[in-house]
């Protein structure tokens, strides 16, 4: 018998999902996933947007086990808060619209988490959503939170949500005729300025930040990585025409 769900599993579960939940709303031809809506109606679970203020930093979003405080803002005072079970709490400053992509992958992450407690029963542990900052000082209880398999296989269900594969057919069939896209792989990778556009288009359609696109669109196997020697090619022959 397995022991974890497969990344397989987890995309399959988050697509049915998403599909039952824009069927349950007579919603057709999509391209955009209301994610609140999905969390709040087709989940249930309550959404507030409170000031967060625990000592760590980068903590933006958590899902209540009904037990566990979280330090919030209010009035001026730093207050301990105990939430209803499954109750979604989300930093308030990310409702700005400049932050519409980092709260909408925040609530998927929390709803990601809510998924795998029904899908995965074995505990109701609070959950945070901490996003890394380079340079920050964490410590290394922090680190190991952030780098633990739930966290990655949570990350990879919120992208999931987000950008079911429909979704992410219907953007590339918009903004690339469907076509893979193009990056060179040499030691590392460069992307094109025309691939970045493309990317960039298809964040935007999506509501979700370029590299989160970048990674799913790369996860669903619709990057070509083509040898960094053909993108060579192209600079040796602009020396050869401009001499």
């Amino acid at each position: 018998m397995k022991k974890r769900t497969s990344d397989k599993e987890i995309s399959a579960l988050c697509n049915m999902l998403i599909e039952d939940f824009l069927t349950k709303r007579h919603y057709s031809n999509c391209r955009l996933i209301d994610i609140e809506s999905f969390v709040t109606d087709y989940l249930g679970t309550k959404v507030l947007y409170e000031s967060i203020a625990e000592e760590h930093p980068g903590r933006g979003g958590f899902i209540s086990d009904g037990v566990t405080p979280l330090h919030i803002i209010r009035d001026g005072l730093r207050q301990s808060v105990i939430y209803p079970i499954n109750t979604i709490v989300i930093e308030s400053a990310f409702t700005r619209p400049n932050e519409l992509a980092r709260l909408r992958f925040i609530l998927a992450h929390e709803a990601a988490h809510f998924i795998m407690r029904k899908h995965i029963p074995g505990g109701y542990k609070a959950a945070f959503h901490t996003e890394y900052t380079e340079g920050e000082n964490y410590s290394e209880e922090m680190l190991k939170e952030m780098l633990t398999i739930d966290e990655a296989m949570t990350n990879r269900a919120a992208a999931c949500l987000l950008m079911p594969n429909f979704i992410v057919d219907r953007a590339l069939q918009k903004y690339n005729s469907g076509n893979n896209v193009c990056v060179y792989q040499g030691s590392d990778v460069v992307i094109p300025d025309p691939s970045k556009t493309i990317i960039q288009r298809m964040a935007d359609s999506m509501g979700v930040n370029f590299s989160t696109c970048y990674y799913r669109l790369k996860e669903l196997r619709l990057i070509d990585f083509r040898p960094f020697a053909e993108y060579a090619a192209l600079f040796s022959n602009m020396e050869e025409n401009h001499v």
